[in-house]
């Protein structure tokens, strides 16, 4: 189980070695693993976690297992993702301001797949990490996953008013070209009066 501390985390299924994560050991792992902001990678998203290939590294997956199941604390949620998904984008965020991630955040920890096939794999209080040969138990399909309270995150476009990417454009250019424009004549109703 985990070397140092209380386990927060569990690997297992179709591994060769089981084991238990706590907070200091997923601290310990080198640094190309670990994601100092996650907010680079997922709008809105606060906190620092690891990749989760490197806890999947240390148990050493058997070659037929082909899907990773997040299991949340209370059991109501899980995702099941790809194995290559999973080691290529996913992200466990266990740390936030310096020390572990507050229960009311997702803690303690979290699974995002920052732009994975899945926009829903998103897992608040991870406790267990199942490997399978097939897919696991999957519950982002449910009608209720986009409901903030149980899911983590909502799909409607309330993520985007902290960070505009000019979804307004249709309508800022009026507001500004009237006054230079002067060279340019986009505007027929311009001709007369342009210069």
């Amino acid at each position: 189980m985990a070397t140092n501390g209380k386990s927060i985390l569990s690997v297992e299924g179709t591994v060769q070695k089981k084991r238990g994560w706590s907070y200091e050991d997923l601290s310990r792992l080198p640094k190309e693993h670990q994601v100092e902001d996650v907010s680079r990678l997922v709008a809105g998203m606060e906190g620092a976690g690891v990749r989760v290939k490197a806890v999947l590294k240390e148990s050493n997956p058997l070659s037929k297992t082909d899907h990773v199941t997040f299991h949340s604390l209370d059991g109501k949620f899980a995702a099941s993702v790809p194995l290559q998904e999973a080691i290529e984008k996913g992200i466990l965020i266990y740390k936030r301001d310096g020390g572990p991630l507050p229960d009311s955040k997702g803690g303690p920890i979290r699974l995002i797949v920052p732009h994975g096939d899945n926009a829903c794999s998103n897992v608040k209080s991870v406790i267990r990490i199942e490997l399978t040969v097939g897919k696991g138990k999957d519950t982002t399909w449910d009608p209720d996953h986009d409901n903030p309270a149980i899911h983590g995150h909502s799909h409607d476009h309330g993520h985007d008013h902290g960070h505009d990417h000019d979804h307004d454009h249709g309508h800022d250019h009026d507001h500004h070209d009237h006054g230079h424009d002067h060279g340019h004549d986009h505007h027929d109703h311009d001709h007369g009066h342009s210069h």
